[in-house]
């Protein structure tokens, strides 16, 4: 009986710790055999401070989505977060020499685009295929098995800092994992909730983190850019805490339960005072005031981030907004407002076994983790030291 093919996706973030238990099933769908979330330490703006500390939770929602599948599966991928991570855009080159392309072949300039322009105290995480050239022409799909005198591919590379990594790298290891093959949060999030058809025609995707907003533009089926912005819901948070005077926990309340992006009707909302002794109310408009301040911080970082991409009508697509923070009330209508496109709230989709505990927004991240971990054929075995680390370099979406 072949074994089954069984990855453990981790996802360390600024406000939670989620890990999932996935499987492949014999139709190629993917199955959620565990899941658990917990509230995280030690993590700020996606990057761990406190390894010790973030360890801890980390632990928790491996230790709980295994029981809950019933098994601890060997692979270990995790994502890597904070805007520390970055990409570029690579061209490389190889003669030919009149041959047929090999996969080798693409697999060595893979290499040698990750290799170009590196810089000391950055590692690359990920090396994604882009368009090519066939002698100097365009050319659509795969190139494997043409013949050409000379081939260019243009590549994504995306890479973290080698300090963070090592920092993110500690945590897991107190949490009991070893060796994890990194996936950027932003490739992962785009797994987890956007279709195909998305991917192809072209879309916005936002993930809006506690700490960081990952922001990722598709077209064509592959990645045209990958940015991260310093700026997630806690800060909204923050602000309502600080601009009240109330407790992160009373202000975390009142920004899910009653916030809103595009302002509210006038009213009051009764809130207790940080010492907790004596009540007051406050106007919905003041909470709106201090929530649509920062919301328009926040969009004015994202349009900075997208002035890279040009469009003639926007996206097809539209815009797919993910993570906790984009469940902020209005956030939607604000965007539309701003933008003329279309948005929507993406969750992730096509999924069996427990996949109903799965379906927020907030759960796109993890899952895509799991997906592209599973597509990239981990679950099957362990390799270590530099042959796994080269196989995570050469591993491409195409």
């Amino acid at each position: 009986m072949p074994r089954r093919q069984r990855v453990l996706a981790v996802d360390v973030g600024t406000t939670k710790a989620a890990a999932l238990v996935a499987e492949v099933r014999s139709d190629r769908d993917i199955a959620v055999l565990g899941i658990a979330v917990t509230p995280i330490a030690g993590v700020k703006r996606g990057l761990v401070v406190e390894p010790e500390r973030a360890s801890q939770s980390v632990r928790d929602a491996v230790n709980r989505a295994t029981s809950m599948a019933g098994f601890e599966p060997v692979e270990v991928a995790a994502s890597v977060n904070g805007d520390h991570v970055r990409a570029r855009v690579e061209r490389v080159t190889a003669d030919v020499h009149g041959r047929s392309v090999t996969e080798q072949d693409l697999e060595a300039l893979s290499h040698r685009a990750e290799r170009q322009n590196g810089e000391t105290g950055w590692e690359s995480i990920r090396v994604m295929r882009g368009s090519f050239e066939l002698d100097g022409m365009s050319s659509a799909g795969s190139p494997v098995g043409l013949s050409v005198q000379q081939l260019t591919m243009e590549c994504l590379v995306v890479s973290a800092q080698s300090q963070q990594l090592r920092n993110l790298r500690r945590t897991l290891q107190m949490a009991g994992l070893s060796h994890p093959y990194w996936i950027p949060a932003g490739l992962a999030a785009a797994w987890g909730a956007l279709s195909e058809d998305e991917r192809q025609l072209g879309v916005v995707l936002l993930d809006v983190g506690g700490g960081t907003t990952q922001v990722a533009v598709w077209r064509g089926g592959l990645p045209r850019l990958l940015s991260v912005v310093p700026v997630g819901g806690d800060l909204i948070t923050s602000d309502l805490a600080t601009g009240l005077g109330v407790v992160a926990a009373q202000a975390e309340r009142l920004k899910i339960e009653r916030a809103s992006a595009i302002g509210q009707a006038e009213g009051m909302v009764e809130l207790k005072s940080v010492n907790g002794q004596t009540v007051k109310l406050v106007g919905l408009d003041e909470v709106s005031a201090i929530v649509e301040a920062r919301v328009d911080e926040w969009l004015t970082m994202v349009q900075d981030a997208l002035k890279t991409i040009s469009w003639t009508k926007g996206p097809p697509g539209g815009v797919v907004l993910v993570g906790g923070g984009g469940l902020l009330k209005g956030m939607q209508e604000r965007l539309e407002r701003v933008w003329g496109w279309p948005v929507r709230l993406g969750a992730p989709q096509g999924l069996g076994g427990l996949s109903d505990l799965v379906k927020s927004p907030g759960h796109a991240n993890v899952v895509g983790l799991s997906r592209v971990a599973l597509q990239d054929g981990l679950g099957f075995r362990r390799e270590t030291g530099w042959t796994r680390l080269l196989q995570g370099w050469l591993r491409t979406w195409s």
